[in-house]
């Protein structure tokens, strides 16, 4: 051993600049946020409208009789195959910008899980859309405009108070259940599906998931 560190002396220092390396690696892993959770509150007085926009994630919301929008928002970064390390979700900002009466509130962002647990006022229409993953909505009485990627959607309607439901899946299923006036109607295809209400109501629900299950129900 002696004899390769006096013919190779610069092994000893490659060891040492190697064992130097490893160190800060791990101080940056440890360092370095890979989850982050927020809490947003923001007014809905001057609003009609909100915007949801989500890549990669979950949203899960509860219609409720209040003023004000709730977000509790969870953000986990995916690990990246070609590092050790996940990266870093500190600088990942919720972008929001309102528009007249209307709020827009998204995270378009790869490599990233989201979270999204809200309460939204009743009177706010919705307009959501999700690349892949999984939505429900408990107590909706107002106005959806919905799309998502790959995925699934729950919607739970607290108002017969609609002109028309639209539900389609371009490869899985969809229902629309539980209305009183008039028939729930389905059309299946191949590998898709579509369902449809019309009633004498005002607002409308349009929902579409490219693949997976939408399903509509009246309590």
């Amino acid at each position: 051993m002696n004899t390769i560190a006096k013919r190779f002396p610069s092994m000893r220092l490659l060891g040492k600049l190697l064992a130097f390396g490893l160190a800060l690696t791990a101080m940056s892993m440890a360092s370095a946020a890979s989850s982050k959770r927020e809490f947003f509150e923001f007014d809905a007085n001057d609003l009609d409208r909100l915007e949801l926009e989500i890549s990669v994630g979950e949203i899960d919301i509860e219609i409720y009789d209040g003023e004000i929008i709730e977000l509790d928002l969870r953000l986990e970064a995916d690990r990246n195959w070609f590092s050790l390390r996940r990266p870093d979700v500190d600088d990942i900002e919720l972008d929001q910008r309102q528009m007249g009466s209307k709020l827009y509130l998204g995270i378009d962002r790869d490599n990233l899980e989201q979270t999204w647990r809200m309460r939204v006022p009743r009177r706010l229409a919705l307009e959501i859309e999700v690349g892949i993953g999984d939505l429900d909505i408990d107590g909706l009485v107002n106005d959806l405009e919905l799309e998502v990627g790959v995925g699934a959607a729950r919607i739970d309607v607290a108002s017969e108070n609609y002109a028309e439901i639209t539900a389609r899946a371009g490869v899985g299923d969809a229902l629309v259940r539980g209305f009183e006036r008039g028939a729930d109607n389905e059309r299946r295809a191949l590998v898709g599906a579509d369902a449809y209400y019309v009633g004498e109501g005002v607002h409308e629900i349009h929902a579409e998931v490219g693949v997976g299950d939408v399903q509509i129900r009246r309590r």
